[in-house]
């Protein structure tokens, strides 16, 4: 005999209960993955055994919440949170710093997977699209690396001056132009992105953005220098070497130079700062913020019935918002 489908219900709206996607919803939230596969087949099994076909999103969430607290309560508090970031129909803008070779594109992979965000775009992709609009002479720093510009390529006096800070800053302020650009759009078209790079400098980034409830910027870090330098063979390995490690190791003590830049800048203006150690903790910690961060939100917010369990992002084409788009678009830069 075939089972009969239960059917979660909420302010008026039914959707079919999905074992896959309420585990997927709270591993988003932080649940271990073979923990979440396991409360979301035991909620089902007692509903099943209850026959309970038709049942409210609350109660699930309460015998949700039930389970947690017995096997993984730290996740409780970041589910309620997670909720909330699942009904504003407002966007979220998630800007991921740090200097080369800490991990910001790994951390934000996993961020916007967390969070169920489409559109992931690197600070260097950025850069590019600038290189192709402003020529070199124009512009030569943004045509460098940001560890290699010289004082030739700034154009400006550099006595008294870190030549590779003032270099690295004059870069960082040439692509957030473009960066900028981007958080305007998303926050006008309610689009939920992700931006990572080295270019996201605290300081740079205008105080607007800073201060926006919408924007939630992180900055990454590593103290232990050795497991930094050890960052660029991995790396050089996960890209079959398209990215050879020689190139940064040969330039480390500028990149580090950076990294301290950047890290102090920081904690000069009050953004929060992670140490990426292991993706999965620093992913945790990321979404933690992130979800403090905008956790008003949905408060100040038209609400609109919005299932915690639906598969779909907040404020996707699916639930009554927005679609997203995965990639920039240049002529908007």
């Amino acid at each position: 005999m075939q089972e009969r489908e239960i059917l979660i219900v909420k302010a008026g709206r039914q959707t079919p209960f999905s074992r896959g996607v309420l585990a997927q919803t709270l591993s988003q939230a932080g649940t271990r993955s073979e923990i979440a596969y396991q409360i979301a087949g035991e909620v089902r099994a007692e509903l099943l055994a209850e026959e309970i076909f038709s049942v409210e999103e609350e109660e699930v969430i309460a015998r949700v919440r039930e389970k947690l607290v017995k096997k993984d309560s730290m996740v409780v508090g970041r589910l309620d949170k997670w909720r909330v970031l699942r009904e504003s129909t407002e966007p979220i803008v998630v800007l991921i710093g740090g200097a080369t070779g800490v991990g910001t594109s790994t951390l934000a992979a996993d961020v916007a997977r967390r969070l169920n965000i489409q559109s992931v775009i690197g600070t260097d992709s950025i850069r590019e699209i600038l290189r192709r609009i402003v020529s070199p002479d124009l512009l030569p720093a943004l045509h460098k690396s940001s560890y290699s510009i010289e004082p030739s390529d700034i154009r400006v006096s550099v006595e008294g001056e870190d030549t590779t800070l003032l270099g690295f800053r004059v870069q960082a302020s040439q692509v957030a132009v473009g960066v900028e650009a981007l958080v305007d759009r998303g926050l006008k078209e309610g689009t939920n992105l992700v931006i990572e790079g080295v270019h996201l400098v605290p300081e740079i980034i205008s105080k607007r953005y800073r201060d926006h409830p919408n924007v939630c910027i992180i900055t990454v870090y590593l103290s232990d220098e050795a497991a930094h330098r050890s960052r660029f063979y991995i790396r050089a390995l996960g890209t079959a070497m398209r990215r050879p490690a020689e190139e940064y190791i040969s330039h480390f003590a500028e990149i580090r130079k950076i990294h301290d830049y950047i890290l102090g800048s920081a904690r000069r203006v009050g953004v929060q700062a992670v140490e990426n150690l292991s993706v999965e903790n620093t992913s945790d910690a990321a979404v933690e913020i992130v979800a403090n961060r905008v956790s008003g939100i949905a408060e100040r917010a038209a609400k609109r019935p919005s299932f915690l369990f639906d598969a779909g992002e907040p404020g996707d084409a699916a639930a009554g918002g927005r679609p997203r788009s995965s990639q920039p678009d240049p002529t908007r830069l």
